[in-house]
């Protein structure tokens, strides 16, 4: 592939993202990507077979770029309360950015991309949650008689239960919403006596 074609794909991959995210998946044909971008559906099928291998694509490059997003968030805070301030902010961001539309396409009619990106988050969800809560842990600031694997994988679960409509339906509450509430229940449960006289400091700050 030519540095030129490889530009043209990443810029399919970037576009096509950007309109699934905000108008839904199925309701995004390759028509009206090729129509978006100025060149011929022609064009696209050469770099992918068929819309199933784009999605799958896009799914990759977005946990690829949270992936990247939070080892920096974890390199630069000064301790942990921060790390998870700033994940929750990363979390809120990408909730807002993605329609319902889309995560009820990828439930129901891309299931093969829908567990992959499930699998793939959980996996970095546990990881990054555990080793936060092990530094908390060692700064004092998280409770010290906490399982951090438990608390983890228990945040997995309802990290995902928030876009997963059978557990909340669209329509009723907003992923935002939940988001918000979950972090709440989640940090306000790990926090030692120092943590949440940290966590108060940091609130009171950012106000």
């Amino acid at each position: 592939m030519t540095e030129a074609q490889t530009l043209q794909k990443i810029e399919i991959l970037k576009a096509s993202g950007q309109l699934y995210m905000k108008h839904g998946i199925r309701s995004v044909s390759m028509d009206d990507l090729a129509r978006h971008l100025g060149i011929s559906k022609k064009t696209i099928y050469l770099y992918y077979e068929n819309k199933e291998a784009l999605v799958q694509d896009i799914v990759y490059a977005q946990i690829k770029q949270e992936a990247e997003e939070v080892a920096n968030i974890l390199a630069t805070s000064k301790n942990a309360i921060e790390q998870m301030q700033k994940i929750a902010k990363m979390a809120l961001r990408t909730l807002g950015e993605v329609s319902s539309g889309t995560m009820f396409d990828l439930q129901k009619y891309y299931r093969k991309q829908w567990e992959a990106i499930t699998n793939l988050h959980k996996k970095l969800i546990f990881e990054v949650i555990k080793q936060n809560i092990e530094l908390g842990v060692q700064e004092g600031i998280y409770r010290a008689d906490i399982n951090p694997e438990i608390i983890a994988r228990l945040y997995g679960e309802i990290a995902f239960s928030i876009v997963n409509n059978d557990v909340f339906s669209m329509h009723d509450f907003g992923k935002q919403d939940i988001y918000r509430q979950a972090f709440q229940y989640h940090i306000n449960g790990i926090l030692s006596t120092k943590g949440e006289k940290l966590f108060k400091k940091l609130n009171s700050k950012s106000e």
